[in-house]
């Protein structure tokens, strides 16, 4: 019994060394790992963009000297201007939207997706014909992202872009934007079952994107909000952003409505791809975004349907899918 205690004991501190050392190994692959860490992260989801990378930041790592900025809040989207002189700004951009959408999306515009090495996150980089980049997409989950961009290439070139954009994730990963983008904490809400390309679009559907629009073009902008779903037209706030935004539109045409992501349609979601042709009030200029978006003539934007009991809904618009 004697000669067993002495096995016993450094049977035991084997043991313990092992169980020790396999627990640091855990813990050092674990912290290794940003992007593990990040998504771990319980921290409520920041909305004020310009808070969390702030102007100081952005002068910093662009050296650009930063006027002012400007916070744009709208339901699932936070958007923080940084304006290095009037109408020339970089933009951070956070949006609740599905990520593989906005990439056929920018197909569909045709535009090319790219991946950059040097940004060590998941993302996509989104380039237009003209070999300029449209905008970088970080991707914090398959529904939310974060947007690095510019007004124009005045602001900061392609280089500049990307660089800014590595700063971010360099920013994001170290947990130094106080939770802008830690991922949720439950799970999302799932859609109804889709049925794909079974869905035929009923023709009254076409008819309410174009009455849509000849209300707002009309200036019956009241209106053209009340054919919004229950979420828009029950707050007071988002309505009248709605209202402040159609009312800038001095004159829009239907030009061709067409079906879009036809395989991610639900029995109570549909989307399409409108091209209308748009004058803006010269006065929206100055807005939070010049012209909401909107350049003098053509333009595409993604209109989406909702369904509330029988009648269907305009979402509202947006650049992508």
């Amino acid at each position: 019994m004697k000669k067993l205690i002495p096995i016993l004991i450094i049977l035991g501190l084997v043991g313990y060394i092992l169980l020790a050392r396999g627990q640091s190994n855990k813990s050092s692959t674990s912290s290794s790992n940003p992007i593990v860490n990040l998504f771990k992260k319980e921290i409520k989801v920041g909305e004020d963009v310009c808070a969390e990378f702030s102007k100081e930041w952005i002068q910093s790592v662009t050296n650009k000297s930063i006027i002012k900025t400007e916070r744009f809040d709208m339901t699932g989207t936070h958007t923080c201007k940084y304006y290095v002189k009037e109408n020339s700004f970089i933009t951070i951009h956070v949006e609740d939207l599905n990520v593989e959408n906005q990439k056929k999306g920018a197909v569909l515009l045709n535009r090319t997706v790219k991946q950059d090495s040097r940004i060590k996150m998941d993302h996509f980089v989104v380039w237009q014909g003209d070999n300029q980049i449209n905008n970088i997409y970080l991707v914090l989950n398959p529904n939310r992202f974060v947007t690095v961009g510019r007004s124009d290439i005045e602001v900061i070139n392609n280089e500049e872009n990307i660089q800014l954009a590595i700063k971010v994730v360099e920013r994001i990963q170290k947990g130094e934007n106080q939770g802008l983008v830690s991922a949720p904490t439950t799970e999302p809400t799932k859609e109804p079952t889709k049925t794909g390309n079974n869905i035929v679009p009923l023709p009254q559907e076409k008819d309410i994107i174009n009455n849509f629009f000849t209300l707002i073009d009309e200036g019956k902008v009241s209106d053209a909000v009340m054919m919004m779903p229950s979420i828009i037209t029950s707050d007071d706030s988002t309505k009248q952003a709605f209202g402040v935004q159609f009312s800038a539109m001095k004159s829009v045409k239907v030009i061709k409505i067409e079906e879009s992501m036809k395989e991610d349609w639900t029995e109570t979601r549909h989307q399409y791809m409108v091209t209308l042709d748009v004058v803006m009030d010269p006065s929206s200029a100055g807005g939070p975004i010049p012209y909401y978006g909107f350049k003098k003539g053509e333009n595409v934007r993604f209109v989406g349907l909702v369904k509330e009991g029988n009648q269907w809904k305009v979402k509202g618009m947006a650049t992508g899918p």
